[in-house]
């Protein structure tokens, strides 16, 4: 019987150079007896005695049965990956990631490089292999909640949220924005990073009842999104990708800067930042409109312009095709939402919504040019 105590005593002994070489020793041991499970997997798949009773058995997930299994196919097409796993190189995360950027022309490669990449940034690689859909985009934004509640026993209001992309990244900025500007007194320590939290939060609902001065006030969310030359966009900081259509709805309202690479990715030079759509357009949009252009919406603030025929679908700037709409409805219009507005812009009665299915000119990809 294994006695853990016994065996943190006889370590105990040992010097610390011999601890960090029996440790590296375990991890390289640990990568070769994972890569044998793996070939063993292989054989069991081809044979097809392996399915979802082996998660119980082994006492995993059904998901990290049939990752391993596909990572073992995977396998079959890269020997020099495997073989850099064999020599402990790589570890199981690490593994599980490149057999999806790796294939027979890249094998060799990947086997130098994937040692050297952090296992998020891989996985981060392979997300970026499949830009997410417009519908999944709208499963995010259902998803969204805040529940919150009493404790008696406390006397605090707890709870928990989740909000998707764009929302959640605007909230981080402007939680981080408003955590920089409470300062300490002179003298006086930084308060934890958690409590300043809550007073930022404190301070948005202070700013909501009109307190103008406080620590929220001018306070603007900025969220950064990239958009490559290939792959999917992401929002910068969480790394969360987005679909096309998401991206090309922020076309009309984002600052856009340009940023020149070479051919592996390093940055040659950055331009300008300047608006999609030139200043003077959006303040006659604005101006025009007044207010929220969505049937029976009379809001004020906070308006976006919007493209009623889309770029991607063969829409232009031309002030007959722009309209300003709330951030509320924005998400719910073309080409991320299912609905168009249609009719002249330029008329206060000349709106209307539409299903996007019904428009002969619809589209299901995204301009990705400025």
């Amino acid at each position: 019987m294994f006695d853990w105590s016994a065996e943190l005593h006889e370590l105990r002994h040992h010097s610390l150079e011999w601890l960090h070489e029996a440790r590296a020793e375990a991890v390289r041991e640990e990568r070769r007896w994972h890569l044998r499970r793996l070939a063993i997997t292989r054989i069991l798949d081809e044979r097809h005695a392996i399915d979802d009773a082996t998660a119980t058995a082994d006492g995993v997930s059904v998901r990290e049965v049939r990752e391993s299994v596909e990572t073992a196919r995977m396998l079959d097409e890269l020997p020099q990956v495997a073989a850099a796993a064999a020599e402990g190189h790589l570890s199981a995360t690490q593994l599980a990631s490149v057999v999806h950027l790796a294939d027979a022309a890249t094998d060799a490669e990947w086997a130098a490089r994937a040692p050297q990449c952090a296992p998020a940034d891989l996985a981060r690689m392979v997300r970026a292999r499949r830009t997410p859909t417009v519908e999944e985009s709208r499963r995010r934004w259902e998803s969204r909640e805040l529940r919150f509640w009493w404790d008696a026993r406390t006397g605090m209001c707890t709870g928990r949220f989740a909000l998707p992309d764009l929302a959640g990244a605007a909230f981080e900025s402007a939680i981080d924005q408003i955590c920089g500007r409470l300062r300490p007194e002179p003298g006086r320590p930084w308060a934890p990073r958690p409590q300043r939290a809550a007073d930022a939060l404190i301070a948005l609902v202070e700013r909501a009842q009109g307190h103008a001065d406080g620590p929220a006030a001018g306070i603007v969310p900025k969220v950064v999104v990239q958009v490559p030359p290939t792959g999917p966009a992401e929002v910068v900081g969480p790394g969360v990708l987005l679909a096309d259509e998401t991206v090309e709805q922020l076309r009309a309202n984002a600052s856009i800067e340009a940023v020149l690479c070479d051919e592996h990715g390093a940055v040659i030079t950055v331009g300008r930042a300047h608006t999609a759509l030139p200043a003077k357009t959006t303040r006659v949009v604005r101006a025009r409109d007044g207010h929220c252009r969505w049937p029976g919406c009379g809001e004020g603030h906070g308006l976006q312009v919007h493209h009623m025929v889309p770029r991607s679908w063969g829409g232009t700037d031309a002030f007959d095709n722009l309209v300003s709409v709330c951030a509320r409805h924005h998400r719910l219009l073309v080409p991320h939402g299912e609905l168009v507005l249609t009719g002249n812009p330029n008329r206060p009665d000349g709106l209307s919504l539409e299903r996007a299915a019904h428009r002969p000119d619809h589209r299901s990809s995204a301009a990705r040019a400025p």
